[in-house]
């Protein structure tokens, strides 16, 4: 297997960053202000800035008026 695209929610994702087993984001931004939201990762073991994932963006593509971002974590 070469790829899993992980669609089940902050739980599902933040298990598998805490597990080391993601090595590409692609994220969506939208130009839409919604004030409090849900969590994109729940339990990944990232409480601070500090223990943030840095990304490496390799591509962006615009979609209407919205951005899909591919990124890779630094160091992978």
């Amino acid at each position: 297997m070469r790829s899993v695209l992980l669609e089940g929610g902050p739980t599902l994702a933040g298990s598998f960053v805490a597990a080391g087993a993601v090595d590409q984001v692609v994220g969506y931004l939208a130009l839409v202000l919604l004030g409090d939201g849900p969590q994109v990762l729940a339990g990944a073991g990232i409480g601070t800035i500090a223990e943030a994932l840095r990304l490496d963006i390799t591509e962006t593509v615009r979609i209407g008026p919205d951005l899909r971002i591919t990124a890779t974590l630094k160091g992978a």
